[in-house]
Order: C-alpha cells, then sequence, then structure tokens
C-alpha cells in the first residue's frame, strides 16, 4: 500500500465516522444540553458572585471568561472548545447532506448543480472555520488576550473569526434551503440567510453587549433548530 493509498484509507474512515447519522446525533444533542446549561451556569455565577454586576445589557459575552467579571473564568473556556471541538461532526455532517457526491452507481442518472457543490463549499468552509476559531476563543480567552495585531489581540480576532464563521456558514447554507429541495423548510432557509448575518453586521456597527448577545442568541436559533430538524425528521434520516 502506498503513502497516498494509506492517507487516503485513514481519511475515508475519518469521515465515515464524522459524517454517520448516530454518532453525529448522539453528539450534536449532547453538546447542546451541555453548551447552553454552562452557558446559563456561567451568566448565574457572574450575575450573583461577579464583582462587577454582570448583565448581558452591559457587558461582552467575553467577559465570562475574565477575572474581572467572575470568578470561574474557566468555565467560558472549557465551554467554548467543547462547542467547538463538538460542532465539527455536523458540520461534515450537514455538508454531506446539502451536497452528497455522486457515487458511481447514480452519477449518470442524477443531475449535479455546480452552484450547490459551491454554496455547500462556501458553508463547509465559513462553518469550519467558526469551529476552530470557537476553540481558540476558549484557548485565548480574556484573562490571555495577548497582543497580535495593532488594534486587537487574539481573543479579538478568534472571536471575530468564530462569529462570523458561523454567520456566513448559515448564510450560504440558507441559500441552498432556499434554491434546492433538501426537505428543510423554506422559511428555514430565508432565516439562515438574513438572520446571523444581520445580527453580526449591526454588532460590527455597535459594538454593544446586547447585539453581542444578539448574534450569539441568532446563531443558537439557527443552529439547535436545524440540528434537531435533520435529525428528528424522517424524511432525512437514511
Amino acid at each position: 500500500m502506498s503513502i497516498r493509498q494509506f492517507i487516503n484509507k485513514i481519511r475515508a474512515k475519518f469521515y465515515n465516522k464524522v459524517t454517520d447519522y448516530h454518532i453525529v446525533k448522539t453528539i450534536s444533542v449532547a453538546v447542546v444540553i451541555v453548551f447552553l446549561s454552562l452557558l446559563l451556569i456561567e451568566v448565574i455565577i457572574a450575575i450573583l458572585f461577579g464583582p462587577t454586576d454582570y448583565t448581558i445589557w452591559t457587558h461582552m459575552i467575553s467577559d465570562l471568561g475574565g477575572r474581572r467579571h467572575t470568578p470561574v473564568p474557566i468555565l467560558y473556556d472549557i465551554t467554548c472548545v467543547i462547542g467547538g471541538i463538538f460542532t465539527i461532526p455536523l458540520t461534515f455532517y450537514i455538508e454531506n447532506l446539502m451536497a452528497p457526491l455522486p457515487t458511481k452507481r447514480n452519477i449518470g442518472n442524477q443531475h449535479y448543480s455546480r452552484l450547490r457543490f459551491r454554496l455547500s463549499s462556501n458553508a463547509f468552509f465559513f462553518s469550519i472555520l467558526g469551529n476552530l476559531a470557537y476553540i481558540g476563543v476558549g484557548i485565548w480567552s480574556e484573562d490571555r488576550n495577548y497582543d497580535l495585531l495593532d488594534f486587537a489581540g487574539y481573543h479579538d480576532v478568534f472571536s471575530f473569526f468564530s462569529f462570523a464563521g458561523f454567520a456566513l456558514g448559515a448564510f450560504f447554507i440558507g441559500w441552498i434551503v432556499v434554491l434546492y429541495n433538501t426537505k428543510i423548510n423554506k422559511f428555514f432557509g430565508v432565516y439562515g440567510i438574513f438572520g446571523p448575518i444581520t445580527m453580526l453586521a449591526i454588532f460590527l456597527f455597535t459594538m454593544e453587549a446586547f447585539w453581542e448577545w444578539m448574534l450569539l442568541f441568532s446563531i443558537l436559533l439557527w443552529i439547535i433548530p436545524l440540528a434537531l430538524t435533520i435529525f428528528l425528521k424522517s424524511e432525512l434520516a437514511p
């Protein structure tokens, strides 16, 4: 077996695992429960025990990872790393679901749209960017926001790419849902196109804490219902 064949074999095994319906379903349900629970606990701790009267109207999300605002910033760091890592299988699964590659058996009998594959590729790229950047948010939290650029630290940069990645991923997936028969409600696709990216634009324009929280909620209102639709709708099951 050549090195290339060995690499292809390992890659195929990895892809089969991260796109397995039952594995991705289990991981997705678990990460939603764990992520939301930890986020709620962090906010409650910051409000009740933090020294700065924490609220979502006056404090950025990243303040949950700073000792100036909460006694346990490590919880937010863990939440980000968990959220980033364990949504990666969902990203792979959605790409495969939205634009599955043609097989030798049906390649001559089924039409494959180039636009659909381009939309899917963009959605995958930005979603993976969001996943990886969110891990970076947890590693380089507010307490470890070392200088990277003249105007931003590591945490700032990873936060931007995380939000932008998830918002643009939703934008391109939304177009696939609207333009093609994915068996997902078209209204949901419209929300994917306009919801998160509108909140991203508002937040970047205002840079206010409230709008950062609204951006997070808009992304969660996209990812969680999408995952539930994919795994609970019988027509979408393999």
